[in-house]
């Protein structure tokens, strides 16, 4: 893992998720570009002078080029190798093909909170992020902070299709020296409060151990793992599926993202 992009609206949890974003780089010995996507006000150019929205779009790109300088400098030490400032209308999409478009191994993105008024917007930002870059998305809370990556869960459905994304988690995991743990969520009240570990012979990799943890929901089982096993980074798997399905990981990934005081790290086809 060589390259991060790091989106930033320049807020308290962008911040804090840079701190995160350039201590994870440093153990990752990776590279850092920071962007901020902005557009200008709907105006009527009809009656403007020639020019003006030429002048405007200058003055815009001078000032966020100012911002970025001075949101990066609070991290002296920080390996950023490009500060961004990118025209666009719509944020996610621009997001998504700066992704593809500069082979990306990672995008880290802060979240509020979800009493946050911003946390709709964000929220679709992120989300749609997460559902759509070209790499894995790391998801930030507010109220996390950087820590050394000792203990990873990685919540599985036990699909065999999960294997790619195992295997990039495996390595970011070996970078990181973390422990990475198998956790299952079952919902069917009959099976048992917790059976500590299972194997699984089918699964892609082999001697693997799964904690089975049986809660109401399934975010209710994760929280539960979370605190039991003191996980500092929780990684989730989005496969391609029909559209409901696509909506309802979405929304379970989004409400992950904002609940959770731990980092999400989602992975996808």
């Amino acid at each position: 893992m060589k390259k991060i992009l790091f989106p930033t609206d320049f807020s308290v949890a962008a911040a804090n998720a840079f701190r995160y974003a350039i201590e994870l780089a440093k153990v990752m010995e990776a590279k850092i570009d920071v962007v901020h996507v902005y557009n200008l006000p709907v105006i009527d150019a009809t009656n403007l002078p020639s020019g003006y929205v030429e002048q405007m779009l200058e003055e815009k790109q001078a000032l966020v080029q100012g911002k970025l300088e001075a949101f990066a400098v609070t991290e002296p030490d920080a390996p950023v190798e490009k500060l961004i400032p990118l025209y666009g209308v719509f944020i996610p999409e621009e997001i998504r093909d700066m992704v593809r478009e500069g082979a990306y191994d990672l995008v880290v993105m802060g979240t509020r909170g979800e009493h946050n008024p911003m946390e709709k917007a964000l929220g679709s930002i992120t989300t749609f992020t997460m559902m759509n870059a070209g790499c894995p998305v790391l998801a930030v809370p507010e109220e996390a902070s950087w820590q050394e990556i000792d203990y990873i869960a990685f919540a599985t459905d036990f699909l065999p299709h999960e294997q790619q994304a195992v295997a990039q988690l495996m390595k970011i995991a070996g970078k990181v020296a973390a422990e990475v743990f198998f956790v299952h969520v079952e919902t069917n009240p009959n099976i048992g409060t917790m059976q500590d570990y299972v194997t699984l012979t089918d699964y892609p990799y082999k001697f693997t151990e799964f904690a089975l943890v049986n809660s109401p929901t399934v975010m209710d089982g994760i929280d539960k793992f979370i605190k039991e096993k003191h996980i500092d980074l929780l990684a989730l798997y989005i496969p391609k599926r029909r559209l409901w399905e696509r909506l309802f990981h979405s929304s379970f990934t989004k409400r992950m993202a904002f609940h959770s005081r731990t980092p999400l790290l989602v992975f996808h086809q």
